[in-house]
């Protein structure tokens, strides 16, 4: 089976098109309507099923589908595509599939899983209720979802979970003797379908959905990664009470090392399994995908898997699980006999730690590793350079940015799995320059018109979300108009993205001082969810070996934010035929350059902050980076201003890998390019040495980091972009 994304290759002859949408479910899925099933759960899986019959056989099919939040779509057995494009149910996106069935049939089975669930927060949705809707074509036949689709509840994950952390969702606990008949098969026969309840329609689902948009992102393939190593452990433990203390209980049981470091063999795991019970297997790099066991064990059998990214400290070889908070782990039991089982939710993850807790010497594993899900990208591009450790860190760059990015990009495919808008600015931007994949900054470009604004007009850091106001993402966002225009001469939606943006502007407007800087109580915005961010440092999320950014007080990071803002407005004000606004907004970010001048500036460096007349003692690298590179320094003064931030390097507060996205842009505006590229090997080679195969999000990589982050891969955009300099 082939399946085709037929809008990207309609968008082969103009990649740059702009993104248009359908405001209602019938101009694309006629004669389907959304359909569920009624059910008071608040973690539901559920299948529906629907066969046709076709008046001659058929080679393939025509699919759009999309669902509420996500599907499994298996068609005469076989998967055939994971989706929606999930997200924001006011930015719909569906699937427009062609299926080629690698033979021709006259019936079609579907067969589709949906999961949806209330009750928690989960980072990259806006919640909606649960649906499925989709239009099928095979030859003259039409068919749409209505109520002669069949669906039932699927019992085997169970409702009596908690969440998995802060914003993934919950955790899985599933347990194989309750499968339905036809469950491995992904078909299900005409006397076990009657037996499952006619869909409902859902009713008013045009005030629930809309927008419309075929997924312009690439599919998302998958294919199954064996390890490389594993350990082997006797684990005597009977195990965690509640499948949400797996991953600290597996962190802290008490493990016997059985084996170590062996290379992988299936037959060499079973020989260990009537002494060992616990299996941490490396997968040799860390890899975005699915937890997956094939075993043949007793009715009963109790299986936990859990992923990690990095090994405990000073552990004998056991990995470090529960990090941050975070539950990685699910529990599996066995319905008896052979079973093939893959995790429905997803991680980045290198280790797979197997912890068998029952029947151990009637075990048999036929299969144990990871489904990996990527987009199957690779680069077009690569920097010509030969210094050895420069060519280590791109080559970790440039997996980074092929693993992570799923359906859309995501900041971390661990911990949080949502696109934010900073992160997605580096990495759209580099999978256009080094990828030739610009779907995915036109993905970037259209969520910021659809964004929705909160009650101060600002919308969230990350989108599709409503937690966590950062405010400076609300201004950086718009920096990928930049990378559109140098590809195309013009702006993406410029008449509409000037009112987006005008809107948000009158917050900063709101609350600038006579002057016009934006100063505004720190606290106070801080407690109503209105943060600073600029760079982690200062904010106590993750550990820095050097000072903080003082955000106290009028901030001159934030500051100069706004005015590259402005200067961006003012340009599009223009391209949107507005030469009035245009002045106005050229001659509102004059004066600001100004004021930050006058209010931060001491004649060496810019301070990070002011407050009641005083200028803040502390002055940060991120500070100073933004003041260089969106000229509020004078061209005279890039240099010395820039040099006296690495003379301060045991000192001031440095960059995390985000930061360094300002900061070595700087010093390429300070002429300091020698200087950028021995930064870089100094910062991205702590992550080398440390045996990073994907960047982290911070240098420390320490159990507050992400070991997959892709606002550190700049320095693959950095070398793209200075090549020959």
């Amino acid at each position: 089976m082939k399946v085709r994304n037929r809008e990207a290759e309609r968008r082969e002859s103009d990649p740059f098109a702009e993104l248009n949408q359908y405001r209602k479910a019938a101009a694309v899925f006629a004669p389907g309507g959304w359909i569920w099933a009624s059910d008071e759960r608040t973690n539901k899986y559920l299948a529906f099923a629907r066969t046709i019959d076709a008046p001659e056989p058929v080679a393939a099919i025509e699919f759009r589908i999309s669902a509420s939040y996500h599907y499994e779509l298996y068609i005469n057995g076989a998967f055939a595509n994971r989706g929606p494009v999930h997200g924001d149910p006011k930015w719909c996106h569906y699937d427009d599939l062609l299926v080629e069935l690698g033979e021709r049939v006259d019936r079609i089975d579907l067969f589709v899983v949906v999961h949806h669930s209330t009750g928690t927060h989960i980072h990259s949705l806006t919640p909606a209720p649960g649906g499925l809707i989709c239009r099928v074509q095979a030859g003259s036949v039409v068919v749409g979802t209505d109520a002669t689709w069949r669906g039932r509840i699927l019992p085997m994950w169970s409702d009596a979970v908690s969440a998995r952390n802060w914003a993934l969702g919950y955790c899985e606990d599933y347990d194989a003797r309750l499968e339905p008949a036809g469950w491995s098969e992904k078909r299900i026969g005409a006397p076990e379908l009657e037996s499952w309840r006619p869909a409902v329609e859902v009713e008013n689902s045009d005030e629930t959905w809309g927008a419309y948009q075929p997924r312009v992102t690439p599919l998302l393939i998958r294919r199954n990664v064996e390890p490389v190593t594993f350990s082997a452990f006797r684990a005597p433990g009977l195990g965690a009470g509640d499948v949400f203390g797996v991953s600290e209980y597996s962190d802290t049981e008490e493990l016997v090392v059985v084996a170590r470091d062996l290379a992988f063999d299936i037959d060499a795991i079973n020989d260990l399994v009537p002494e060992a019970n616990a299996f941490t297997l490396d997968l040799g790099k860390e890899y975005v995908g699915f937890y997956s066991i094939d075993l043949e064990a007793p009715r009963g059998t109790v299986v936990e898997l859990s992923g990690a990214e990095l090994l405990q400290p000073h552990a004998s070889g056991r990995p470090w699980i529960f990090r941050k908070g975070g539950n990685y782990s699910l529990r599996y039991t066995s319905r008896g006999g052979r079973g093939r089982f893959t995790s429905f939710s997803w991680n980045g993850f290198r280790y797979l730690h197997v912890v068998l807790r029952s029947n151990v010497r009637r075990c048999r594993f036929h299969w144990i590793g990871a489904v990996e899900r990527s987009a199957g990208l690779s680069a077009c591009r690569r920097p010509e350079i030969t210094d050895p450790d420069l060519r280590r860190i791109v080559a970790m760059c440039e997996r980074t940015l092929a693993v992570a990015p799923q359906e859309h990009i995501v900041d971390c495919p661990t911990r949080e799995q949502s696109p934010a808008f900073a992160d997605g600015l580096i990495a759209s931007a580099a999978l256009l320059k080094g990828f030739c994949r610009p779907s995915y900054l036109l993905w970037h470009l259209e969520a910021t018109l659809r964004a929705p604004l909160n009650e101060h007009g600002l919308f969230c850091g990350r989108y599709p979300s409503t937690a966590g106001y950062w405010l400076d993402f609300c201004l950086v966002a718009f920096r990928a108009q930049t990378y559109y225009e140098r590809e195309t001469g013009r702006y993406y939606k410029p008449r509409e993205t000037l009112a987006r943006w005008l809107a948000v502007m009158h917050w900063f407007e709101r609350n600038s001082n006579d002057d016009g800087i934006v100063d505004f109580p720190f606290q106070e915005c801080y407690r109503k969810g209105l943060r600073n961010f600029i760079d982690h440092p200062g904010l106590g999320m993750h550990n820095s070996p050097h000072p903080g950014i003082d955000r106290d007080g009028a901030s001159c990071p934030l500051n100069t934010h706004f005015y590259a803002f402005l200067k961006i407005l003012t340009s599009l004000a223009a391209a949107a035929d507005e030469p009035a606004e245009a002045e106005r907004l050229a001659g509102r970010a004059a004066s600001l350059r100004g004021a930050i001048r006058e209010w931060f500036f001491d004649g060496a460096v810019f301070h990070d902050a002011r407050k009641e007349g005083r200028l803040s003692p502390f002055t940060s690298w991120q500070t100073n980076a933004l003041a260089v590179l969106f000229d509020v320094a004078e061209e005279n003064e890039r240099r010395d201003v820039m040099r006296r931030m690495l003379d301060g390097y045991d000192r001031l507060c440095r960059c995390t890998p985000y930061g360094y996205y300002y900061f070595l842009q700087a010093l390429r505006k300070a002429d300091l390019h020698e200087e950028a590229i021995e930064i870089i090997k100094l910062e991205w080679g702590k992550m080398i040495k440390g045996g990073a195969t994907t960047t982290w999000e911070g240098f420390e990589g320490d159990a507050k980091d992400s070991l997959c982050h892709v606002w550190a891969t700049y320095p693959f955009l950095y070398l793209l972009e200075n090549e020959g300099a």
